[in-house]
């Protein structure tokens, strides 16, 4: 797609412009609300004024006999309900209602959300396909409702945009808008996690990453650094993309002064534990742990060759206690950090003379 045309031709560049930007740079959080597992639970946070929730109770039983494939090959449901359209969805979604009031099934309730006001979904809540309307009532008949979405698809390394409408019972989608942007991705999660755990200080961090979010994806559709992809083939997005594993090795390298477990890395990119660390092995040759423990000595021989740190300092900046660091450090190198900073300074003094 050309520059040109994408500037032309793309709706989503007036809807953030006129719409979604000023809307949350007006009235930010006070027009979020997060999906919680329980009505009670949902309504216990401060909601925006004009959104409610209503009971809505399953009528099917749950099915965990297979996972539905999107994205790149990767798994996309966890669990789901088929009779009522929801699922355990592994990727967290936010939805901004564009136009009418929707009504959206959360585990077992709706949450009736009007226009101008955003929802987010977390991925430990059940939430609708996208197959059903989001119109309930006596007077759906009657009426009519877009919402946009906003989420990071697994295996396609994107934030990825659509809009789907509901009139009556009709329900369709359309095509969808992808952006191939690391701090986007990096925003969106910033902003879904403080937005779920909420800790100390959270407002002005969800306040300012889904701004700047907005503004990001605005500048990348503005200047034609899009593509976009139908229903059918929205999933194909091979050739920009990173494998899951290239993300997890990304992310193993950007926070090596974090605890990394399988389990947690896992989760970033979408993965059960157990599939992540049989592919991981697959894939790269070597396990999981094996790689991390590389990757957090190679950080610590280079901040040592650099001589300024304590050592203490090193270890905390790769993620380890200072008695475990020395121990991996001595295992890997087979001398002490110490003794390694000594060689490497005699060495230099060796080169200098």
């Amino acid at each position: 797609m050309s520059t040109k045309s994408a500037i032309t031709d793309e709706p989503l560049i007036g809807i953030l412009q006129s719409q979604i930007i000023p809307c949350w740079e007006q009235f930010s959080a006070d027009r979020l609300a997060v999906v919680a597992p329980t009505i009670k639970q949902f309504n216990a946070q401060p909601l925006p004024e004009l959104m409610r929730a209503s009971v809505k109770k399953r009528k099917g039983k749950k099915s965990t006999s297979s996972r539905t494939r999107m994205y790149n090959n990767a798994s996309a449901f966890v669990e789901t309900w088929p009779e009522d359209a929801q699922a355990l969805i592994l990727h967290p979604t936010l939805a901004f209602v564009l136009e009418g009031s929707a009504d959206l099934h959360v585990a077992d309730y709706l949450v009736h959300c009007p226009r101008n006001h955003f929802l987010l979904f977390t991925d430990d809540v059940p939430r609708g396909t996208g197959e059903l309307s989001h119109l309930e009532g006596k007077d759906a008949a009657q009426r009519y409702c877009e919402v946009l979405w906003i989420f990071t698809p697994p295996g396609t390394n994107s934030v990825t945009m659509s809009i789907c409408y509901s009139r009556g019972t009709e329900h369709w989608i359309d095509e969808y808008c992808i952006v191939h942007h690391h701090e986007a991705i990096s925003l969106f999660k910033l902003f879904v996690r403080e937005a779920h755990e909420k800790p100390k200080g959270h407002q002005t961090i969800v306040d300012t990453s889904l701004q700047l979010l907005l503004r990001l994806l605005l500048r990348e559709l503005q200047q034609g650094r899009f593509h976009r992809a139908g229903k059918s083939s929205a999933i194909d997005t091979q050739e920009k993309a990173q494998t899951q594993m290239e993300q997890a090795k990304q992310y193993v390298k950007t926070h090596l002064n974090q605890n990394l477990t399988a389990a947690k890395v896992a989760r970033e990119i979408y993965m059960s534990r157990s599939s992540f660390i049989r592919h991981f092995a697959q894939e790269t040759g070597q396990t999981f742990h094996a790689f991390v423990t590389g990757e957090r000595m190679d950080e610590a021989s280079r901040l040592l060759r650099d001589g300024y740190w304590a050592i203490n300092f090193v270890s905390q900046s790769v993620g380890l206690k200072p008695s475990q660091f020395r121990t991996q450090f001595k295992s890997h190198f087979g001398v002490s950090p110490s003794e390694f900073r000594e060689q490497i300074q005699k060495k230099d003094k060796t080169v200098a003379g």
